[in-house]
């Protein structure tokens, strides 16, 4: 096998890795599911003495451990919890506060904790399966509130995207996979050297950091454009159980970042609040600006020194905010205002760091570094030789809405609206929930331009729909 194929192995698997030691304290699994009646179950000394377990059986003949408080006839909460050997006792710190006003269920999902392994696989539909028939046994005939954190949130949107008549409220924490993979995977992997505040070794580890995350990046930029060893993996399943084992929360892992949500996030239309923390290390928190800008009826609060996981970070504060999502009237979805006076032409040269917001007639950065651009709105935009971050923009004008040449831009709900909406030459866009309206071509890419494109939409004489892939496209995808 090539050098290139085996690197890809390598980013992909490490990757997934990462994503599920966030997840893990380290402590023993529950006991199998099986092995322990359900009056015994609380006395197991990895499980939570405020639940009332049950082992559950499935249509399949597989087992599912779920746990209950509160009072039965109280408004079921339905808690899915995310990678990792914690499995449901993610939620220990909330789930005394939760008990005294809700009927709380949390399950360990097929293949983690002490439920049995899925003999499905761990495909979004079998586990969301899973969820619908817990929910036929413990809270039969009722919309639930559903809360889910990091693959436990992509479950959840799953499930309130494909049954809707299920779904009350949506609480979405810390959701990961959710941008396209090349992007998500970089993001995980990615090394961030700690200053010790002694100046010389500081100064070794950044430049080691620097090297290491080169290197990386490398590896990555191969996975799209030659071979996806990821959907190559999920798509032979004898390989597969050769190399990672018949049942692997890996495996779960891979249908995480295969799958594509753009639709999902566009049509669930339960009142949705998302709960995510500013220093998350595996799911940007650029994740969470993309799903309260692009869901119907969706909210932000960001938690300030939390990580990716909220609930054993800052307990008290999560559950403070998981209240206020369940049991109070929800904040109007947040829209951008931007004053109506113009600010006219700007122009930025040489210089880095530069701060943008309002409205414009244009923005042109010419050699400037690092500038930021948020809640602005331009008739055209234009970057040479420069680096850009842009959040909740809307460049639209007459002719080419962005045009970049040699430079680099990370852009969060973004919508461009031209002629043309893009112009790249030698450019790299990693766009995110971004929307191309064009009366002509959507994008002109020249050179060694790369587009990535995480759940958004591409409307224009070259293409019209919606749009998660790396572009240009690599030979044989759609």
């Amino acid at each position: 096998m090539a050098a290139w194929v085996w690197r890809s192995v390598a980013a992909c698997l490490m990757a997934l890795c990462c994503a599920s030691a966030q997840a893990a304290d380290g402590s023993s699994p529950p006991a199998p599911c099986t092995e322990r009646v359900a009056d015994a179950a609380p006395a197991v000394p990895a499980r939570l003495p405020e639940l009332r377990y049950r082992c559950l059986l499935l249509r399949n003949g597989q087992h599912v451990l779920v746990g209950q408080a509160g009072q039965r006839t109280a408004p079921p909460v339905l808690l899915v919890h995310g990678l990792g050997s914690n499995a449901h006792r993610d939620w220990a710190s909330s789930i005394p506060t939760l008990a005294r006003q809700f009927h709380v269920v949390v399950l360990d999902l097929p293949g983690f904790g002490a439920s049995d392994a899925g003999l499905q696989g761990y495909s979004f539909a079998s586990l969301s399966d899973a969820l619908a028939q817990v929910l036929e046994q413990t809270a039969p005939d009722r919309r639930v509130h559903l809360v889910g954190h990091s693959l436990g949130g992509a479950v959840a949107l799953y499930f309130a995207n494909t049954r809707p008549d299920k779904v009350d409220r949506l609480v979405l924490v810390d959701a990961a996979g959710i941008l396209l993979k090349s992007v998500f995977v970089q993001h995980v992997a990615s090394v961030r050297a700690r200053s010790i505040g002694i100046a010389p070794v500081d100064r070794f580890l950044m430049g080691l950091s620097d090297r290491v995350n080169s290197l990386r990046r490398s590896v990555f930029n191969d996975i799209d454009d030659r071979f996806d060893f990821s959907r190559w993996l999920a798509q032979n399943p004898g390989v597969r159980y050769a190399l990672l084992g018949r049942h692997t929360q890996i495996e779960a892992g891979l249908g995480l970042v295969e799958h594509d949500f753009t639709a999902a996030i566009r049509d669930t239309a339960a009142p949705t609040t998302v709960i995510w923390g500013r220093d998350d290390p595996v799911a940007p928190l650029r994740t969470g600006y993309l799903l309260a800008a692009r869901m119907p009826d969706a909210r932000l609060r960001v938690m300030d020194g939390v990580g990716h996981t909220p609930m054993e970070d800052s307990p008290a504060a999560f559950t403070r905010l998981l209240m206020e999502a369940l049991a109070t009237p929800l904040a109007p979805k947040y829209a951008v205002e931007v004053p109506e006076a113009s600010q006219g032409d700007v122009v930025c040269r040489d210089t880095p760091d530069q701060r943008y917001s309002g409205r414009f007639d244009s923005l042109t950065l010419e050699n400037c570094a690092n500038a930021r651009i948020d809640g602005a709105r331009l008739k055209q935009l234009t970057l040479k030789s420069s680096s850009a971050t842009v959040n909740d923009s809307v460049v639209e004008g007459t002719d080419v809405a962005l045009t970049a040449e040699n430079s680099q831009l990370t852009a969060t709900h973004l919508q461009l609206r031209g002629r043309v909406a893009i112009r790249a030459e030698d450019s790299r866009l990693d766009l995110a929930g971004a929307s191309l309206q064009a009366s002509e071509r959507g994008v002109e890419a020249t050179g060694s331009s790369r587009l990535l494109f995480s759940v958004s939409d591409w409307h224009g004489t070259d293409r019209n729909g919606d749009a998660h892939f790396l572009w240009p496209q690599a030979q044989g995808q759609p």
